[in-house]
């Protein structure tokens, strides 16, 4: 199965973070200095700062520049974070799908066998050596077992399972990061924006009313921001979770009939045997009995 791999999304997301922390100060004194120029743009020209105030930020676009630089500052880095989050989002759609995961060779082959239409277990051995979904890898690692005992076989293709479940979670978390950073981004902004209306206050009075709004109008404006990122990464990210668990259930379903074949059959034969009496206790342990615990 070939599967694409987003690098390391968590370290960019940090790595934004840090850098938006650090450029904060500067930002901050720019959005003092831009609060003066205002100011005495008041006092030049109010019939110019009425006429722009009424046809400018009714956009989306319009309300984050209208936020200053420091808002824009925050929102461009709530952007990156939904960048991330899309990507992964789409590639998890695209290379999480169950013919990635069960490829239809393998399923059809392996149904093929528990239900002895098709007699040759090399067969099925050989259809699935040639891929690298999930539940070839499996299969795989239970023919690697032949002819061992119950708990060797359950054991082997347990633990090939929590790899796989591993793997394939480890690509979704990059929307769980993004679902728990993004607010944590956008409280920040909304804690700079109300410093900013603070010392707006001390340095200007309480009677700009206008100027204190400013800081404000950006902190709610980051706020709603990161909510925004985080609410469909969190979605997306509990999604593709549910689907992983219930791919996983279905192999469940599909393995566990061949468990006893896998036990019963010496290495060197590839002709099908019956099953013998381990068939209750293949059913009394479920092959995910691990991965079902997993988180």
């Amino acid at each position: 199965m070939t599967v694409y791999r987003t690098g390391h999304p968590r370290l960019l997301a940090f790595g934004l973070l840090a850098g938006m922390v650090l450029l904060t100060p500067l930002l901050w004194g720019q959005q003092a200095d831009q609060g003066a120029a205002d100011k005495a743009a008041q006092g030049a020209a109010p019939e110019a700062e009425a006429a722009a105030a009424g046809g400018g930020g009714d956009s989306l676009l319009g309300m984050i520049l209208d936020s200053g630089v420091t808002g824009v500052a925050f929102m461009v880095v709530l952007a990156l974070f939904s960048l991330v989050a899309g990507t992964v989002a789409v590639e998890r759609a695209v290379n999480m799908r169950r013919g990635q995961l069960m490829p239809d060779s393998c399923v059809d082959e392996l149904q093929k066998f528990t239900h002895g239409s098709s007699p040759r277990l090399a067969a099925l051995a050989e259809t699935c050596s040639d891929t690298l979904a999930p539940l070839a890898v499996i299969l795989q690692s239970g023919f690697s077992r032949r002819g061992q005992a119950l708990a060797e076989v359950e054991k082997s293709m347990e633990d090939a399972a929590s790899r796989e479940m591993a793997d394939l979670r480890a690509r979704i978390r990059p929307l769980n990061t993004v679902g728990s950073i993004a607010p944590l981004v956008g409280l920040l902004g909304t804690v700079v924006g109300m410093i900013i209306a603070f010392h707006t206050a001390s340095q200007e009075g309480l009677g700009k009313a206008e100027l204190l709004a400013k800081g404000i109008y950006m902190a709610l404006l980051t706020t709603a921001g990161g909510l925004s990122v985080a609410i469909p990464s969190l979605l997306l990210g509990s999604f593709f979770t549910g689907r992983v668990e219930k791919y996983f259930r279905d192999m469940d379903k599909l393995l566990i009939p061949l468990i006893p074949y896998l036990v019963e059959s010496p290495r060197p034969r590839s002709e099908s045997v019956e099953p013998a009496a381990v068939t209750n206790a293949a059913h009394a342990n479920p092959l995910m009995s691990n991965t079902a615990k997993a988180s």
